[in-house]
């Protein structure tokens, strides 16, 4: 371990890894806030390997806002993560033949998710590659149960750390409470920005997002467009109990908390499947993302904190205005948005509005696998469909627009930079 690691500064690029399994027993266990956050400084600061933390009880202190070392909170959820314990299930055969044969659940306890330094010494008898000063001391050990790296859930350093006008993130998230720091945890095992650039709306463990029902019928655009228009009609998710114990009140507070603190905010996209409509369950009616959409192009990045991320500007603009152009206005009065969005699509292309919510503090640095292709993918997305746009607006005659990332750089990965 380096003396830089031990001193808490920034390593390799920027990002540290959990174990998907420890993941899954903090959520199963319903871990407090400042269990969550204690765990997630410790995974901070280890070593290469994501196991060996020199980080102390006043590191985490300072994350999270305490101020107590021996006996406060953070003390508290240090004991407590030492007691939860990751597993593993996997389907196996009853042992029956015929109508009596079924697959079962079978459960493997894989240990701890935590040890302090002597106790897992006693344990393993393994020598802990220390640093050269105290400060390098190897404290805690998180196991990384066989899970490779690729396969670990992800996390930001400037999560833990701060940066600009945004200190101290985790105590946000520790002042936001239990349901919001486990409904984060979940969005982070949930995140794929490579194909969603975002935290997934589908498929098994999904997170939550935002349905947009139509406000008018689609127009055919001459040049071989349609246009779709879209307003924003509030959230859709399906709430775990692990996450808020079967209270959804408190499962909504939480998604609206992290947004206020700008912890995540929502990326206003085109899907390429047509909306399937289902049913919530009080039978209202709304629009549903199919199981096999995918994103198309991006029209917005919606933030609490008023900005717009750099290199997220998407085309909604140049979509808003090119529908009012040609009649079909999607401003109200004074030419205020009011939520509800534009999109252009080819002819006989299928497609849909659609809220998807992003990561603030996710893996942002292009050297890591996949960062650098998903925003190629979503930065050509964008720039063929304002393309169309573009075909659209000159077979009515209408001036070409300047794209929204004129003059702006589209980096590889956007820049986490909040004002203050």
């Amino acid at each position: 371990m380096t003396e830089q690691q031990a001193k808490g500064a920034p390593k390799g690029p920027g990002s540290f890894c959990v174990p998907r399994a420890a993941v899954e027993a903090l959520l199963d266990a319903k871990a407090t806030a400042y269990e969550i956050c204690a765990y997630l400084v410790l995974a901070k600061y280890t070593d290469e390997s994501g196991r060996y933390s020199p980080a102390s009880i006043s590191a985490m202190n300072k994350a999270t806002g305490a101020n107590k070392l021996k006996g406060g909170p953070v003390d508290r959820a240090i004991e407590r993560l030492k007691q939860i314990r990751a597993k593993t299930v996997k389907q196996v055969s009853n042992g029956r033949s015929g109508k009596s044969h079924a697959m079962v659940d079978q459960v493997a306890d894989l240990g701890p998710i935590l040890f302090e330094r002597t106790a897992w010494q006693q344990q393993t008898g393994e020598i802990l590659p220390d640093g050269p000063t105290e400060r390098g001391l190897v404290r805690y050990v998180l196991p990384d149960f066989g899970e490779e790296k690729e396969s670990r859930i992800w996390f930001g350093n400037n999560l833990v750390g701060w940066i600009g006008g945004f200190p101290q993130p985790l105590k946000k998230l520790k002042d936001a409470g239990p349901v919001a720091a486990r409904l984060l945890l979940a969005m982070y095992a949930a995140n794929d920005m490579e194909l969603w650039g975002g935290v997934r709306p589908i498929g098994p463990g999904r997170g939550p997002w935002k349905h947009y029902e139509p406000v008018a019928d689609d127009v055919n655009l001459y040049g071989g467009a349609r246009l779709i228009r879209a307003k924003d009609h509030g959230e859709v998710a399906s709430i775990e109990k692990r996450i808020s114990d079967g209270d959804d009140k408190a499962y909504w507070n939480a998604l609206a908390a992290l947004v206020s603190a700008g912890l995540i905010y929502e990326v206003v996209m085109v899907l390429n499947k047509n909306a399937e409509k289902r049913k919530f369950s009080s039978g209202a009616e709304f629009s549903a993302i199919p199981d096999d959409a995918e994103p198309y192009y991006e029209l917005d990045a919606r933030s609490a904190h008023g900005y717009k991320p750099e290199g997220e500007e998407g085309i909604g603009g140049a979509t808003a205005k090119t529908a009012g152009e040609l009649g079909h206005p999607v401003a109200v009065e004074g030419g205020r948005l009011d939520g509800t969005y534009a999109a252009i699509v080819p002819a006989g292309y299928p497609a849909m509005i659609a809220g998807v919510y992003r990561l603030r503090f996710r893996v942002a640095n292009p050297k890591n696998a996949g960062v650098k292709g998903a925003w190629a993918s979503i930065h050509t997305r964008n720039r063929e469909a304002f393309e169309l746009v573009q075909a659209i607006r000159a077979a009515h005659k209408k001036p070409a627009l300047v794209p929204p990332w004129a003059d702006k750089p589209q980096a590889a990965a956007p820049v986490d930079k909040v004002p203050t």
